[in-house]
């Protein structure tokens, strides 16, 4: 049961940060000149950087505490399901690990690399080093996409979920999975992970004995 609480706490926490994700892509980013399609221009990212590091350390920081709270998330939802699915919550969480490693090498990446190569105001390198942290991150929600859609089935499967909320896990799942077809997909992604972490973190606070 304290498991149980520990998620539900990481899934409230879990929509907090992307909250606040959707809040540096829609409100910041534009500020720091910005656009959805300018993140990998190296002339404008190198500007907007050198205006706030501030913002985009803290990106750094977020991708790591995603990592930190999904799985506590899935960890809740695992002993919730395992009796009745072992193997489907199982490879959830080998799954989930997998999500947790791409995310902390995206905020590592991005923490060791950015001050060097916009020091030294080099472009090329930039660039490189955006396309290997924008593929670790989306990487980690193609991931994520496959956990939730396991999961799901598990909770469908168990009904140790409400079946609406177990659908919408694996709706959830599917944006996640599509999400590498296209950049407009990534606002998308955070706005359903942030109702989704909600609702199951309302649902796990809520958790009896």
């Amino acid at each position: 049961m304290k498991l149980q609480k520990t998620g539900g706490v990481a899934s409230i926490a879990y929509a907090c940060l992307a909250a606040f994700f959707i809040v540096i892509l829609a409100v910041v980013f534009p500020r720091l000149g910005l656009g959805p399609n300018d993140y990998m221009d190296p002339a404008k990212s190198i500007a907007a950087w050198s205006a706030s590091p501030g913002t985009f350390f803290s990106l750094d920081i977020e991708w790591i505490l995603f990592g930190i709270a999904f799985l506590l998330l899935m960890l809740a939802l695992r002993e919730r399901m395992q009796a009745e699915a072992p193997i489907l919550t199982q490879i959830a969480l080998a799954v989930t690990y997998i999500a947790c490693a791409f995310w902390l090498g995206t905020g590592l990446v991005n923490h060791a690399m950015r001050p060097t190569i916009i020091g030294a105001q080099d472009a090329s390198a930039f660039r490189g080093a955006l396309s290997v942290t924008y593929g670790l991150s989306v990487g980690g929600y193609h991931a994520l996409g496959w956990a939730l859609l396991l999961m799901g089935w598990a909770a469908l499967k168990t009904a140790r979920l409400p079946r609406m909320l177990a659908s919408f896990i694996l709706l959830a799942g599917l944006v996640l999975i599509l999400e590498f077809v296209s950049m407009a997909l990534v606002f998308v992604v955070f706005v359903v992970t942030v109702i989704l972490s909600l609702w199951l973190g309302i649902v796990l606070l809520r958790a009896r004995s």
